[in-house]
């Protein structure tokens, strides 16, 4: 799925991270061969996710709803750009432990260890971005912005 202009500007970095990831896993030979269709359904779900029910509420000043309506989506796309990395991280380390082959790497032979190889990828991937300072600034930011958000809608 390719930005279109029904798809708020902060979503566009999520659905380019999506299709980044069905190319990372094509080059590294285990894509789907429904690759677009598992990139609408990662769009989807995040369009579902992290879209605002309508526009900026009409109950506040249209300057506090722009404001409060801007600042949630520089916080989304902050966050959504951290949660991006580690996706990609972990897309990343999985397709290079696939890749290993040497008498030291224990051979892949049923669903179960792979779902625990890509466990094993996103934890580690999800540790290094999820403990960092930057992370938890944006986590908080984009709380605060919710916050803001919801409260501009109660103005009058």
């Amino acid at each position: 799925m390719s930005a279109s202009t029904d798809v708020p500007p902060f979503l566009a970095a999520w659905l380019e991270a999506q299709q980044a990831l069905a190319r990372l896993a094509a080059a590294s030979g285990t894509a789907d061969p429904a690759s677009s269709s598992t990139q609408q359904l990662f769009a989807s779900h995040y369009l579902r996710l992290f879209a605002v029910p309508g526009p900026a509420p009409a109950a506040a000043t249209p300057a506090v709803a722009s404001a409060a309506w801007q600042r949630y989506q520089q916080a989304a796309e902050r966050f959504g750009r951290l949660l991006t990395e580690a996706a990609a991280d972990a897309a990343r380390r999985f397709g290079e432990a696939l890749a290993q082959s040497s008498p030291d790497v224990p051979s892949i032979t049923t669903w179960r260890e792979l779902h625990a190889l890509w466990i094993d990828c996103g934890e580690a991937a999800w540790s290094l971005v999820a403990h960092r300072e930057d992370f938890a600034a944006a986590q908080a930011e984009l709380l605060a912005a919710q916050v803001a958000l919801r409260a501009a809608g109660r103005a009058s």
